[in-house]
């Protein structure tokens, strides 16, 4: 009998998060990523330069001199080179806290712990997901459907 595959943990779960996420922002165009729903409004590229920048604030607690080893990204210079390479390294940086915390049993400046804090680092960027998309669909700008779709099917990202 063939071994049973390994269970899915928290740190796969969070890794394939953030490939959802950079799955969106790799088909979006230039002129989607310049959007911004309103003049005071983040811009398409400010919503995903936020989620690297709040992994950075969860981060400044927790692993202070990981966290400053990151570079935030200002409002308005997010390219969408610059977003893949910054969402892969805080991605990565991220599921290591996570594997840790999950390992010990300990998250620093976290009283319900690893799994109360992965779900809400999930839904934030879920939510932030969402909100280009709609954004992206009230400006008639829409991705494309299949794109849409497959943001839907995390057995095969």
């Amino acid at each position: 009998m063939p071994d049973a595959p390994a269970p899915y943990t928290l740190t796969d779960t969070w890794h394939l998060n953030n490939r959802v996420n950079l799955l969106l922002l790799d088909h979006l165009t230039d002129e989607q990523l310049a959007f911004a729903p309103s003049p005071k409004a983040r811009s398409i590229a400010d919503q995903f330069a936020h989620l690297h920048n709040v992994r950075i604030l969860w981060l400044e607690p927790r692993l202070p001199a990981v966290a400053r080893a990151l570079t935030k990204i200002d409002k308005g210079t997010a390219t969408k080179a610059l977003l893949q390479e910054a969402l892969a390294e805080s991605a990565k940086v991220i599921a290591d806290l996570i594997a840790e915390a999950d390992r010990t049993g300990k998250l620093k400046s976290s009283k319900r712990g690893v799994i109360a804090f992965f779900g809400y680092a999930l839904a934030h960027e879920a939510h932030h997901r969402g909100q280009i998309i709609l954004y992206l669909k009230q400006a008639k700008m829409r991705i494309d459907p299949m794109v849409g779709y497959s943001l839907w099917e995390w057995e095969k990202i």
